[in-house]
């Protein structure tokens, strides 16, 4: 028995059961601290800087051999490791607050099922829509993560603060944009040059150069021999150019050039990424300290800096001019230093980057989506064009968002392919507060969870919407034979509501009427071949934002137009 338990056991068990009690008080101090998920790149750090500490104490002060030292470290890290891990896995599968909440067990555990889900295909909002089926309305998808697929939680969900997912790349305050803000009263005090940008008498001053971009498509995707055009990737063209003009004053040329930007074909391969990665910011935070592993978006990155120095400069020289673009909004804000500003010029760069990608991908999906759908149903495109040859009847030559916004059937279309295809179709993370929220008689939510109304999932429920993965947008006519189709208007959230919906919902409906309106006037369209219309919804991606797959189309300008 001696020889079993020697002095080098009993001091390798202390080893053992002194890492295991700090692993176990270390999850007790943490689990509680949100901003530890940004922290891992520094704790990794830390504990790298401590184990050398302990190395370098037992050499130098208590004369350890340094293999024995090495040892020693190994015991005490191996240690802590594992008990961290077990009673972290053991915390969360019986003992966590939403426990009682049903889900698939891998995601109690750990956000890397949703990574793993995301990486196969990138189509997690299939894989939400599929747990919901099974599992119901409230599904846990992650360690303190719902999915609330229930249009009566929306109105107290979307005012709870924004997760920690916005703070991914930064966790100060001051280095936010308005959109990565998560302080209320911050992101209220934000938002008020956009929305002096925003306005529809602003809107309207941007508009001639909005039609000037949307003619150049229009003519670039005549194919008056037949051939084939690529739909999708000439609206993403356009979309980033429109942002471009409309944000920045200058297009990025890539309608002109027939070729998509660097910058924006970085970002968009950057967007794939952030698909896969976006369950775990602390995942994104950490690599982006990588150097290089982020590279894929600093073309775009430098691009949007690069932009705003010139308009600052530009700026400077202009005076007191009125602002021609939403960029010079929010430059003046941040030059006048007012609360309304950017708190830091990293802060003014993130505002840049979400001003083109939030102003871009909304439309982009959104249209390529129209498009799809009004080549599949030639008799809604049919009385589309009869509709905007009424308000139009000179043709293009008498176009003006004037004259078509108030055509019922030209929203109507457009709402339905937001309800069948929203932007973000996962939904936005919120966090609720600390009370938690008391939703219906049999729902509430604790405190400090992060929350996901999938808008996927809720504005295609039966609950809500008759026939609801049919594409009938004679549903949204008010007073129409149809209307009664839907059930629940609160399940139809595209821009989001309350606090944080999109302060660029108008510029949004302008463009898409715009380029649906006069499409119409100018074309007749249809799909290439049979095998371009089909399996489109199969092979739709969500990168964050819904990303559709190529789209072959042809137009034929109208006889007699």
């Amino acid at each position: 028995m001696d020889q079993i338990w020697s002095p080098a056991t009993e001091k390798t068990t202390r080893l053992w059961l002194a890492s295991a009690v700090s692993a176990l008080a270390f999850h007790a101090l943490i689990q509680h601290f949100e901003l530890i998920e940004l922290l891992v790149w520094q704790m990794l750090a830390a504990f790298s800087a401590l184990g050398l500490a302990v190395f370098y104490a037992d050499v130098q002060v208590f004369h350890t051999a340094p293999s024995d030292a090495a040892k020693n470290l190994a015991i005490s890290a191996t240690s802590f490791a594992a008990t961290l891990t077990a009673s972290i896995l053991i915390y969360r599968a019986f003992f966590h607050r939403l426990r009682k909440f049903p889900g698939p067990f891998a995601a109690r555990l750990t956000k890397l099922w949703s990574v793993y889900h995301s990486s196969k295909n990138l189509q997690y909002h299939f894989v939400l829509d599929d747990v919901h089926k099974k599992y119901g309305d409230v599904v846990r998808t992650g360690p303190r993560e719902l999915s609330v697929a229930r249009a009566s939680a929306l109105p107290q969900i979307t005012t709870c603060r924004k997760s920690i997912f916005y703070a991914q790349n930064d966790w100060r305050q001051k280095n936010h944009g308005m959109v990565e803000t998560r302080d209320l009263d911050d992101h209220r005090r934000r938002r008020r040059p956009w929305e002096m940008a925003l306005t529809l008498k602003e809107i309207a001053r941007y508009d001639a150069a909005m039609q000037d971009t949307i003619e150049l498509f229009l003519d670039q995707i005549a194919c008056e021999r037949g051939q084939r055009v690529n739909v999708t990737d000439w609206i993403a063209m356009l979309a980033y150019d429109l942002m471009g003009v409309i944000g920045f004053g200058e297009d990025f040329g890539s309608l002109k050039n027939a070729k998509e930007s660097p910058a924006i074909a970085a970002l968009r391969s950057a967007m794939r990424a952030l698909g896969v990665l976006f369950p775990v910011p602390w995942l994104i935070n950490t690599l982006s300290r990588i150097p290089g592993a982020d590279g894929g978006l600093q073309p775009f990155a430098k691009y949007c800096a690069n932009l705003v120095d010139e308009k600052r400069k530009n700026a400077r020289a202009e005076g007191s001019e009125q602002p021609k673009d939403i960029i010079s909004w929010l430059i003046r804000a941040f030059e006048e230093g007012g609360p309304s500003g950017a708190p830091s010029k990293v802060a003014l760069d993130e505002d840049t980057r979400t001003l083109v990608i939030a102003g871009a991908d909304t439309t982009y999906g959104t249209l390529v989506n129209a498009f799809y759908y009004l080549a599949s149903n030639p008799a809604t495109y049919a009385k589309l064009q009869a509709e905007v040859d009424a308000a139009c009847p000179h043709g293009e030559h008498s176009f003006s968002h004037e004259r078509v916004k108030n055509i019922p059937l030209l929203d109507a279309i457009i709402n339905e392919t937001l309800r069948l295809k929203p932007p973000v179709p996962h939904g936005q993370p919120r966090v609720t507060p600390p009370s938690g929220l008391q939703i219906d008689d049999d729902l509430f939510i604790p405190g400090d969870v992060h929350v996901f109304m999938p808008q996927w999932v809720i504005q295609r429920d039966e609950h809500y919407y008759e026939r609801p993965h049919e594409f009938i947008p004679e549903r949204w006519i008010a007073g129409g034979e149809k209307a009664g189709m839907i059930k629940d208007r609160t399940a139809f959230f595209p821009f989001q509501i309350g606090t944080f919906y999109c302060v660029g919902k108008s510029l949004a409906y302008w463009e898409m009427r715009s380029v649906l309106a006069r499409l119409a006037l100018r074309y007749n369209i249809r799909f290439a071949s049979a095998q371009d219309g089909k399996d489109f919804d199969s092979r739709i991606l969500d990168t964050v934002t819904l990303s559709p797959p190529p789209l072959g189309m042809c137009f034929r300008a109208r006889k007699g137009r």
